[in-house]
């Protein structure tokens, strides 16, 4: 081999190191980090942590446990997304049985990721800000889709979770005792949830911890139709802002029910009802939320919305619990609602 071949072959090899170096960080990038505790602003040690990647889905990749100095690393590496992708993976966190989510974005650095858990507090639970109650009557059965959110203000904040449930609400008997659960934390992710009797006849509790900032809690049952039939919808909470929406072709009328109008999107048609632990309603018509304009032609509802405050960083995500709740109207009736008086606030622990 000659000097120049010999030169050749170095410079080459300089070329793929190099290449090598400055594509390395675009193919996969190491995590790590350190776990805090927001309650106490100390680190925490032993969280239990799984790195998980959004390529191709979500794919968990590994465990770790953070150390004594809340230390963590993983020693597998983040692979890059699909360029237009904007998100990468997320690391879960495990503490005092409460799950943390930390979500990463693609093309940035994650060897310094702060994950921040809280403690658990028992006591002096939020009561929901507002409650939004959805009406789909249609054929034999009517569809009901209950919301509540909470904000949870906390100071020092902590994780609000209870045997006794965060949540309790009234199941009509109609229902038959199927419900299903899902609730919203401020990361934005909807997770299933389970409902379970409460004591009293037709109380159900649900466990779902409430973390600093916004949540939501999700019902979804069915009770038997009939056109013209009354329907009696509890609160066990009498104080609370609740906003009930029907379908074009659907009227709801009740003593101290007001209208508020037409949602223009679907055409729903918006009510108010009096404070109070009950209210009955007369139920007339059938319908489904509809996409578009009020053709009369759209399926189900996929309503475009304002991200909440929570969900400004995380578009996709609000749009996958919009898609999988079917309950992205409920910001639509949330935001007609005035926020509850300091008398009326959620106790904060």
């Amino acid at each position: 081999m000659t000097g120049r071949d010999m030169r050749r072959n170095a410079l080459a090899r300089v070329a793929t190191a190099t290449a090598i170096a400055v594509l390395a960080p675009q193919l996969a990038l190491a995590v790590g980090g350190t776990v805090v505790n927001g309650t106490t602003g100390a680190p925490q040690a032993g969280v239990a942590l799984t790195l998980s990647s959004f390529r191709g889905g979500m794919t968990p990749l590994e465990e770790a446990v953070s150390q004594a100095d809340g230390s963590f690393e993983f020693t597998k590496s983040l692979p890059a997304v699909s360029e237009g992708q904007p998100f990468a993976g997320a690391i879960r966190a495990e503490h005092d049985g409460i799950g943390y989510t930390e979500i990463l974005r693609g093309g940035e650095a994650h060897d310094s990721v702060r994950v921040t858990v809280y403690s658990v507090s028992e006591r002096d639970l939020p009561a929901p800000v507002n409650r939004v109650l959805i009406l789909e009557p249609g054929g034999e059965e009517m569809l009901l889709r209950e919301s509540f959110q909470f904000v949870n203000a906390s100071s020092p904040p902590v994780t609000y979770s209870s045997a006794a449930g965060t949540l309790n609400f009234y199941l009509p008997p109609e229902a038959g005792g199927g419900v299903d659960v899902s609730g919203t934390g401020p990361a934005g992710m909807p997770l299933r949830s389970t409902a379970l009797p409460a004591g009293p006849d037709n109380i159900y509790k649900v466990d779902f911890p409430l973390k600093p900032g916004e949540n939501r809690i999700d019902l979804q049952y069915a009770v038997p139709y009939t056109d013209g039939m009354p329907f009696t919808t509890r609160s066990t909470y009498p104080g609370v802002n609740t906003r009930l929406a029907a379908p074009a072709g659907v009227s709801l009328e009740g003593v101290g029910v007001t209208s508020l109008g037409q949602e223009p999107t679907t055409l729903a048609s918006i009510y108010a009802v009096p404070e109070g632990p009950a209210v009955t309603l007369t139920v007339k018509g059938s319908g489904r939320l509809l996409t578009g304009g009020g053709s009369g032609t759209g399926g189900q509802a996929e309503i475009s919305i304002e991200h909440a405050p929570v969900s400004k960083e995380l578009p996709w995500i609000a749009g996958l619990a919009i898609a999988i709740l079917g309950l992205g109207f409920y910001h639509l009736l949330s935001s007609r609602v005035p926020q509850q008086s300091s008398s009326k606030a959620a106790k904060q622990g």
